[in-house]
């Protein structure tokens, strides 16, 4: 009984603690307010806020505001009254419920929140650090998540201007004055690269080192020493060579500084020449091993494969390492990583397990290191076999300088020295290509640069960063193109794009294309009818543009000048060697660039001339000309461009030819390219022999 008389008297007390005159004119204004007599409602509440800014009133008003249904709607006007109201009701919160409307904290709240949202709207369609600016400082009552977007947006636009600015002083007041912002981190890690760029532009050894001392922590020291030392490195520098190996005995080149210090002074390897280099050198740490490993590094070997194993041959052909190998990489920083039964390690070229460590899986050495996998976890050792990481769950290839990671089921990124690029906080990252790759959330697609500077998760796809920094990026299915610093240049309002070799997209809709450039306009207009099976390459060799129109086509220049009009050609390709290959009356022929014909219309096929030479078919053979004409060799078998000197000829015999049509080898069983310019055949009666382009 004593409980119900105190809630009675408490509820007495604060309904007396309202003025009674204005809680009954309160009372009016909210009944025409709920029968939306929204001039009475207005008129009441105005007339109680006369004397002194009330809590009810302001709320009453900024619900007036914040409707659209009445010509008093205005945001900024709700958003103000609504801040009146919540601030007046904090110093005396009674909750009061007048004609079915509670005034309370919560209703507080929930009503600057849906005020907020849609100024929010609003703000974003201006998207104007100014206009958030505005946002935040008048609808500050919003919920933590919105007022948190407004300000990454803001910071985002922001940071955008400091990346366009490309200014250390740009970004180091940003860092001062967006000490808490989401991107503050991206901007150290900027700052660092901006420092870098700054110091070392004119890339002299003296900037190098003088970068290296002023900023002995930037995140791009190890960049710095490299430049220094491959400075030293291509102009055989004695001088900056002994300079580095002992201003810098930490950094990772510095053994191989050594060894090519050595290399360079010592030539004869007598006693007298050793011995005088040790004292010219005291500190050189390599005495023992350095003889041995020089010696290794002037074996050349090749990666050869018979049948299922791999081993290496020499220059003359003959086995160093017998093929007992499942699968072996080439040698890179004198060791290769070979598998057999199921094991991987590394091997020397003697064959030799330096490291006696058995992986379940490794990658190649770059820069002194390599990643490992044993017991299911992935990590990088140095020379010494030596570990120097923490454990990832996986490491990829090394792609554009730099080592994608994962560690649980977020990747990031290291450098190609190993050290921590991009913490690992994304759902998926692909590898980088021209300084950017893509990333996942939630299944949309951002991108990321390898200064770990994120745009958004906003696309169904992205494709890789061309050279000009553009992107093909997929929404609502269509296509568009993005720059890395966000800007759109082409909406998403086309069926398809497809990259070129040059700064030019292909764009398609409706079944016709047309060619847009990296430059921020269009070449042509979407105009041609577009033939989905053929590759970009089919349309543009990055000089003259094929624009096609039914079953005829033309070609055009950068500038839109017609080069080869409609009509004139049943087909037409783009010049190789100074010559276009045509098509006229259903045999081939070649022009030059003024379209003289300089070989005439009768092969039943052709290739474009490379490298001087043409394969062409006449009749019965197959023929290789060259650029007047002449035959160099025929053959009614097939014919097969092996190299720029060299062709096969699968016939009988399957013979090897040079570029005059001499015959070098016979009997040939198989060939495996080694790279651009090195061959091993393997002939029929087993013997092994190189051919070098």
């Amino acid at each position: 009984m004593f409980r119900f008389l105190k809630i009675v008297l408490i509820s007495f007390c604060s309904l007396a603690f309202v003025n009674v005159g204005k809680c009954s004119k309160l009372e009016k204004a909210y009944e025409a307010l709920r029968i939306y007599d929204y001039f009475l409602a207005k008129k009441l509440f105005t007339e109680v806020q006369k004397k002194k800014t009330d809590a009810y009133a302001s709320y009453g008003l900024a619900l007036i505001f914040s409707r659209n249904d009445n010509p008093f709607s205005n945001t900024d006007s709700a958003g103000k009254y609504i801040c009146l109201s919540y601030h007046c009701f904090s110093e005396q919160p009674i909750q009061l419920t007048l004609s079915g409307f509670t005034i309370n904290h919560n209703t507080l709240l929930q009503l600057a929140d849906s005020i907020a949202s849609y100024a929010f709207q609003n703000v974003k369609h201006v998207n104007t650090v100014g206009a958030y600016d505005y946002f935040l400082s008048k609808y500050y009552l919003a919920n933590k998540t919105l007022i948190n977007e407004a300000i990454r947006a803001r910071d985002e636009l922001e940071y955008t201007a400091v990346l366009i600015a490309n200014s250390s002083n740009e970004t180091l007041k940003f860092q001062m004055t967006h000490p808490q912002s989401e991107f503050y981190t991206e901007s150290l890690i900027l700052r660092d690269h901006q420092i870098y760029e700054e110091f070392t532009h004119s890339k002299q050894p003296e900037d190098y080192i003088r970068f290296i001392e002023t900023y002995p922590k930037n995140s791009l020291v190890n960049s710095a020493l490299e430049n220094l030392f491959n400075g030293f490195v291509q102009k055989k520098d004695l001088k900056g060579l002994t300079l580095f190996v002992r201003t810098y005995p930490n950094a990772h080149q510095t053994i191989e500084g050594w060894k090519l210090l050595f290399s360079l002074t010592v030539k004869d390897f007598s006693f007298a020449e050793l011995d005088r280099f040790c004292l010219m050198y005291p500190e050189f740490p390599l005495k023992n091993s350095i003889l041995y490993e020089l010696e290794l590094n002037k074996l050349v070997l090749f990666p050869y494969q018979l049948a299922d194993y791999s081993g290496f041959v020499d220059a003359k052909g003959k086995f160093v390492i017998k093929p007992i190998y499942d699968a072996a990489s080439d040698f890179h920083e004198g060791l290769s990583v070979v598998s057999k039964n199921d094991s991987v390690y590394f091997i020397n070229k003697k064959n030799q397990n330096p490291f006696n460590l058995i992986f379940s899986d490794a990658l190649v050495f770059r820069n002194g290191i390599a990643p490992v996998k044993q017991n299911q976890k992935w990590f990088f050792i140095n020379r010494q076999g030596q570990i120097i990481s923490t454990y990832f769950d996986e490491i990829n290839e090394l792609r554009d300088q730099i080592y994608v990671v994962k560690i649980g089921d977020k990747y990031g990124a290291l450098d190609h020295f190993g050290k921590l690029l991009i913490e690992p906080k994304f759902s998926k990252l692909g590898d980088f290509k021209n300084g950017y790759a893509y990333f996942t959330e939630k299944g949309s697609y951002g991108f990321v640069s390898k200064e770990g500077i994120a745009h958004r998760a906003e696309f169904e796809w992205i494709s890789d960063f061309n050279k000009d920094r553009i992107a093909i990026f997929q929404q609502n299915n269509k296509y568009g193109l993005i720059h890395a610093f966000g800007t759109k240049l082409l909406e998403p309002n086309y069926d398809l794009i497809l990259k070129t070799d040059s700064s030019v997209f292909i764009v398609v809709a409706n079944g016709q294309y047309g060619f847009y450039s990296s430059q921020g306009c269009f070449i042509s207009s979407v105009m041609y009818d577009f033939q989905k099976d053929k590759a970009a390459e089919y349309y543009t060799n990055t000089v003259l543009f094929r624009l096609l129109k039914g079953d005829e086509e033309s070609f055009v220049d950068i500038n839109g000048k017609v080069v080869i009009n409609y009509g004139a050609y049943q087909e037409i390709n783009f010049a190789m060697d100074n010559l276009y290959r045509v098509k006229q009356k259903n045999k081939y022929g070649y022009l030059d660039r003024k379209l003289n014909p300089v070989i005439l219309y009768k092969y039943f096929s052709a290739s474009d001339f490379e490298d001087g030479l043409a394969l062409v078919k006449f009749k019965d053979l197959n023929v290789i000309i060259n650029k007047l004409g002449a035959e160099v060799f025929s053959s009614g078998a097939e014919i097969e461009k092996l190299s720029k000197h060299y062709f096969i000829v699968n016939d009988d015999m399957r013979t090897v030819i040079n570029e005059e049509g001499e015959m070098l080898f016979s009997e040939v069983d198989n060939v495996q390219k080694v790279n651009e310019s090195t061959f091993i055949l393997t002939l029929n009666n087993g013997e092994i022999k190189l051919l070098y382009d």
